[in-house]
């Protein structure tokens, strides 16, 4: 297993589903974890199972969209890590109501890509004078196969924000790569999810799990190894890259006609 063990890991939006697996998967690996996110009792909630399993996270209320509420944190951070921010983990997003172009209001295209795509600048615009000054630093963007294609789950705002993290991953890899600094995406297909769990009927379910050719989705611990891996040493050549963690989806072709009636709106007869 790759030596994260002492690392101090922010994972933003920490507190639940992937961000959640990736927190607990590094405190179990030895790093010390610091958990940001807006609700600051869910924080507290994985802080305090963390402890309980003997790692070490401390939680801290952050709203990645403000650059006061990132700049306060990565302070406190700094505080309560001797000084150290080692891996910045750019997990924190917004998914919205699914809906065509024509019936999305600007203010929820604009929240998506502030949260989703706006959060990793000011997040990762935070970390970095820390990196370079220790000539040291990971930075991990959560993106998304869709940033690759398109989703079901939500609209057009989010396709377009998750298609943005990866030319924002790519272009500041190559800024920072010379101060020893690495910068890379995981790109997640569906996870199983408290969240996944409550949306999805059984058939809907069955059907996602026959586009998969593993047979299964992943989970948020499926991602943590991706993340882990690009935390290591090891990794240290690895940079711009964008891994998929999808069991093979990605090679499957959306239908536009299900995306139509998945959006509520069937194609015009004539298309049919």
């Amino acid at each position: 297993m790759f030596d994260v063990s002492g690392k101090v890991v922010i994972v933003t939006g920490g507190n639940k589903g992937i961000g959640e697996g990736i927190a607990k998967g590094f405190a179990k690996a030895g790093s010390l974890v610091a958990i940001w996110g807006r609700n600051h009792d869910d924080n507290m909630k994985v802080a305090n199972e963390i402890i309980a399993d003997g790692g070490k996270a401390v939680p801290f209320k952050c709203d990645v969209s403000s650059e006061e509420s990132v700049a306060a944190s990565t302070k406190a951070t700094l505080e309560a890590f001797n000084g150290r921010i080692d891996v910045l983990i750019n997990n924190a997003g917004l998914t919205q109501d699914a809906n065509l172009i024509w019936n999305m209001p600007l203010e929820a295209w604009q929240k998506t890509l502030t949260v989703d795509l706006t959060g990793l600048f000011i997040c990762s615009k935070a970390v970095i004078p820390t990196m370079k000054d220790q000539r040291y630093g990971r930075i991990i963007n959560i993106s998304s196969i869709v940033g690759k294609r398109i989703t079901h789950l939500s609209g057009i705002h989010y396709t377009s924000a998750k298609a943005g993290s990866l030319g924002f991953n790519r272009h500041l890899a190559c800024e920072v790569g010379a101060y020893g600094i690495t910068v890379n995406a995981v790109c997640p297909g569906n996870v199983e999810t408290a969240w996944t769990a409550k949306l999805w009927s059984p058939e809907e379910r069955k059907r996602r799990y026959s586009a998969v050719p593993v047979g299964r989705l992943a989970t948020p611990e499926d991602n943590f190894l991706a993340c882990l891996f690009f935390a290591s040493d090891e990794a240290s050549i690895f940079n711009a890259q964008a891994l998929d963690v999808d069991g093979g989806s990605l090679i499957n072709w959306y239908d536009n006609e299900t995306y139509h009636r998945l959006m509520g709106e069937p194609l015009p007869e004539d298309l049919l």
